[in-house]
C-alpha cells in the first residue's frame, strides 16, 4: 500500500494536508507506522519519481496482500487526515 510520510514533508516545510490532496486525491486517512508494524506489516521509505515522500506498507509473508485482521486493524487504527464529507472509515 502506498503512503506518504508526513514527517518528511514537515521537515521540508511542506503542508502535508495540501500535498496529499493535490492534484487528484480529495481525502486521506492517517495511521502510525507503529500501528501497522503491530499488525505484522512492514513499513518503509520507498521514494518514487516524482514523489520523494512516498513510502510503502507491505504484508510480511504476502507482500501485496493483507490479511483480514490486518485490514481491520488498519481501519480501526486510522483516522481522517483530510476528511471526505459523508464518508465513514470502515
Amino acid at each position: 500500500m502506498s503512503v506518504d510520510i508526513e514527517q518528511l514533508m514537515i521537515s521540508d516545510g511542506i503542508d502535508p494536508r495540501q500535498y496529499v490532496t493535490t492534484p487528484v486525491f480529495t481525502g486521506s486517512v492517517a495511521f502510525s507506522a507503529g500501528a501497522a508494524r503491530a499488525l505484522g506489516l512492514l513499513v518503509g521509505y520507498d521514494p518514487v519519481p516524482p514523489n520523494p515522500y512516498h513510502g510503502e506498507v507491505w504484508g510480511g509473508s504476502r507482500p501485496n496482500r493483507f490479511s483480514r485482521r490486518q485490514k481491520e486493524g488498519l481501519a480501526e487504527g486510522s483516522c481522517w487526515y483530510v476528511k471526505l464529507d459523508g464518508v465513514e472509515i470502515v
